[in-house]
């Protein structure tokens, strides 16, 4: 009988170490990634980012590194983390353009879960291509670090 008691108290605090023993990790921004969207192919770009000597030129029309013409971005932020209480992590994402005028703001949830350890946010901006872009990303809500991760987007037309 005390062999079965052992055992049966054995499993319970191996199963409590499973359910509780979860290392939380907190969550943070590592990376903003944006492409070109192509209207006339419905296509994205590669990470425009990414690129070195990037020229976004009147990209409207096609011109500089655009490749193609694109008068919309379509902006990913990654955020890392492991088991984030579900709804306890939201994302807020900015972008702002001349003189800090604001061209749209978007608050996503972040959920990662299970053995999940990314969570991928996305955002869309219109009608770009002429007129800079500041991409701002902080995390909110509890255990979320207070960074503000911040790209930019060189858009510049002329003649």
């Amino acid at each position: 009988m005390k062999s079965k008691c052992f055992v049966s108290a054995a499993l319970i605090v191996l199963l409590c170490a499973a359910l509780f023993g979860q290392t939380r990790v907190a969550p943070k921004i590592t990376a903003i990634r944006a492409q070109l969207f192509y209207d006339a192919t419905g296509t994205l770009s590669e990470d425009i980012l990414s690129q070195r000597d990037l020229a976004l030129w009147n990209t409207i029309i096609g011109e500089g590194s655009a490749g193609a013409p694109s008068t919309s971005t379509f902006v990913t932020v990654e955020v890392s983390g492991r088991h984030l209480p579900v709804g306890g992590t939201k994302i807020e994402i900015t972008a702002t353009g001349n003189k800090n005028r604001l061209i749209q703001k978007k608050v996503i949830a972040v959920d990662i879960y299970d053995e999940r350890t990314k969570f991928f946010a996305p955002f869309w901006l219109h009608d770009t291509g002429c007129e800079p872009i500041k991409i701002s990303a902080r995390l909110i809500g509890a255990g979320a670090p207070p960074t503000v991760v911040t790209k930019r987007i060189p858009f510049a037309c002329g003649e």
